[in-house]
């Protein structure tokens, strides 16, 4: 067999990533209703890693899985507002309440984060309610979830 034929066979198989996937060590989310929105864009630039998110149009959590597409990465760090046991975009807030709702979407995100998914916050992992919502986030995903300021 040619060395062709093997890479397309490995490929097919999922063996090889696909060669369009673009691999990064970190990507970044913020949501654009973030009160630190300016300062953030400021930081990060204009990176091919980062991606802005509508707060109220479409479904946040689709757009950041539509923005996970075609990446393979080890940390996603997101940046959108948050309180004990929430994680809150302005359409929709994911709570240990909701969170089997997003299962499937988020599911997705472990077949492209290798490491972990960090929040950017000082609260949301606080508390009963923020415990909790991390062991399910970590029991869905397999991913370590992580806060930081």
């Amino acid at each position: 067999m040619n060395v062709t034929k093997l890479a397309l066979t490995l490929a097919l198989a999922g063996v090889i990533p696909p060669t369009f996937a673009q691999s990064f060590s970190e990507f970044i989310i913020i949501d654009e209703l973030r009160e630190d929105i300016e300062q953030l864009v400021s930081t990060f630039g204009d990176q091919d890693n980062m991606r802005v998110i509508e707060g109220f149009s479409p479904n946040a959590i689709e757009q950041i899985s539509n923005s996970l597409e075609h990446v393979q990465i080890e940390e996603l760090h997101i940046y959108t507002a948050t309180k004990p046991g929430a994680i809150v975009f302005g359409s929709i807030s994911i709570t240990s309440n909701n969170q089997s709702d997003w299962s499937p979407i988020l599911r997705d995100w472990a077949h492209v984060v290798s490491d972990k998914v960090i929040i950017h916050s000082e609260v949301v992992f606080s508390g009963a309610e923020g415990i909790q919502l991390k062991q399910e986030l970590e029991n869905t995903t397999g991913l370590v979830f992580t806060s930081h300021n």
